[in-house]
């Protein structure tokens, strides 16, 4: 996430790292309890409805919708630069290719996962009652043949056009990053063109309206959302607020990411009666969005917070994170818990494995930053090679 000088903008990375780390706790808990975020704590007397409320917080879809804000936001900064359309060209160019690697190291890693682990999955979500674990992360591979060139063209091209995902659940995400990605790079140049901040909210909305309220067309909002703000971070007119102002607006960003498709609360009702049928609670999660990145940029304390070095390493690493997790769930958290509860019991046993598969992710996840930057390096030298190469006279 970089700004035109090519410097990141660090809050946004301290942003995104969050809502990796959201993901990775929200299925941490659907793999080693027996309802996940649907819990029901008792026993607690009043603090019930806090613990209640607090996994509420572990929204993993609030924050997928987060990514895909940020994601419009970072990708309309490169035409806001100087608003040339070949700068749409390039990115048109390179935007699946960039998109398509990891994923394509995520299937493999998955499937070497798959090989070695075996059926142990079943076996721990038998003893668990985890229905999410006992279909191996929503993504069944029962009666399947998972072999490398099945994970290599997976990561290449079904996740992007069929939105197959057996060997990495998390890629569902992908189809829709390269959607809206296309999306954006089309209505941007419009938004541009609108000088009334009205106006380009109505196009907005109107582009929202004719992609419907079916999956996965509707996120293509989320990114347009991101646009906006992109639109207001360039102008110089992104909003300033006192740290008053600011505990108020957290308040309802964290009030609005909690809404969740899992749980009834009486604090949602209100929302509940709002939202027309259909996979629209994302809109809800894409106000939360905005709210954060309004609040890291126009509170002076929240800026500085969210610019320490912690959210530029955790930024880099939110994505290799996002890919790896489920594969070393499914794997590593399920063979260590098979070993561990005969000596420690389920509960330790749990947190054991948890506790291993966070170490293991952030391992796995490390090399993969670095191959990131060096095929994003590799793709920009490329299209400017493709899109800005002069025209050489041939000799006589």
């Amino acid at each position: 996430m970089q700004t035109e000088a090519g410097k990141k903008l660090v809050p946004l990375e301290g942003i995104r790292g969050i809502a990796a780390v959201i993901v990775l706790l929200y299925h941490f808990t659907l793999c080693f309890t027996l309802r996940g975020v649907q819990t029901i704590p008792t026993g607690h007397g009043a603090l019930d409805p806090i613990f209640r409320f607090l996994l509420c917080l572990l929204n993993g879809s609030a924050a997928v919708a987060v990514f895909f804000v940020l994601s419009g936001f970072i990708l309309s900064l490169s035409f806001a630069k100087d608003q040339k359309l070949s700068r749409i060209l390039t990115a048109i160019l390179k935007r699946w290719p960039r998109l398509a690697a990891l994923p394509v190291a995520g299937c493999l890693f998955a499937w070497v996962m798959i090989i070695w682990s075996g059926s142990d999955y079943s076996a721990a979500a038998q003893i668990i009652g985890s229905n999410w674990l006992a279909t191996h992360g929503n993504g069944p591979i029962t009666g399947q043949s998972m072999t490398w060139t099945g994970a290599i063209a997976q990561g290449l091209v079904t996740i992007f056009t069929t939105g197959n995902v057996s060997y990495d659940t998390p890629l569902w995400t992908m189809r829709i990053e390269l959607y809206g990605s296309l999306a954006t790079f089309l209505v941007a140049p419009l938004l541009f063109a609108l000088r009334n901040p009205w106006a380009r909210a109505a196009a907005v909305v109107a582009v929202a309206v004719l992609a419907g309220i079916q999956y996965p067309f509707t996120y293509i909002t989320d990114f347009l959302i991101g646009t906006l703000l992109a639109m207001l971070y360039t102008s110089g007119r992104l909003p300033s607020f006192s740290n008053w102002q600011a505990a108020a607006l957290g308040a309802l960003t964290i009030y609005l990411f909690s809404f969740t498709y899992e749980q009834v609360l009486p604090i949602h009702a209100p929302l509940k009666a709002i939202m027309p049928h259909g996979d629209t609670s994302h809109f809800i999660w894409d106000i939360s969005a905005a709210l954060m990145i309004l609040l890291v940029f126009g509170n002076p304390a929240l800026r500085r917070l969210f610019s320490g070095s912690w959210a530029t390493r955790l930024g880099a690493l939110s994505f290799p994170i996002y890919l790896l997790h489920v594969p070393i769930l499914l794997s590593v958290g399920a063979a260590t818990f098979l070993w561990a509860t005969p000596h420690l019991g389920q509960t330790p046993a749990a947190l054991l494995a948890a506790f291993l598969c966070l170490i293991v992710t952030v391992a796995c996840a490390t090399p993969l930053v670095r191959m990131d930057e060096e095929w994003g390096t590799i793709l920009g030298r490329v299209t400017r090679h493709l899109t800005h190469r002069e025209h050489v006279p041939a000799k006589p």
